[in-house]
Parts: C-alpha cells; structure tokens; sequence
C-alpha cells in the first residue's frame, strides 16, 4: 500500500532538519518512490510503501522532536475510480 507524509516544521529549525537530512537513511522496509520539498516553505513530501509498522516507527520516531507528520493512504487516481465503480 502507498502512503504520503507531508512533514513540517517550524522556520526557526530549518538548518537543523537541513543537517539531519543529508544524514538521514531511510530504514529498511520504508520504501521511498518520490521525495519533494516545499521550496515556499518548511514543508517536504514523501511517497512510500511499507513492509511493516516498525518501518514507519523507524522512519518517523526520530523526527517527533523536530517536525509533524501528516500520513495520509494514497492511490494512483485512476486505479482509485477504477476500484471505486466496482464497489458501487
């Protein structure tokens, strides 16, 4: 299944979500299909799949002190019609 973080954070800690991100490594299990940053704002985009919670507990754990993250299910839109005639 294919999820959306949307992570923000306040201004004030934009040098050091900058310096923890080039050091960042994505955890095994959180498989990353796109990564966007907000270039108005304090704001970045992630398209994931997992293989399990503790991959999302891994990915997102570490950065409770510092951003809020939106996780939101997606699918593409066309498969989501497709998938949305057959249950009416």
């Amino acid at each position: 299944m294919l999820f959306m973080d949307i992570m923000t954070w306040d201004p004030k800690d934009d040098m050091e979500v900058n310096k923890r991100y080039m050091e960042w490594k994505y955890p095994k299990g959180y498989n990353v299909i796109a990564d966007w940053s907000d270039l108005s704002s304090c704001r970045a985009f992630v398209v994931y799949e997992l293989e399990s919670a503790e991959a999302y507990m891994a990915a997102t754990f570490p950065w409770r002190d510092i951003m809020n993250c939106e996780t939101i299910p997606v699918m593409e839109t066309q498969k989501a019609v497709e998938f949305g005639s057959k249950m009416m």
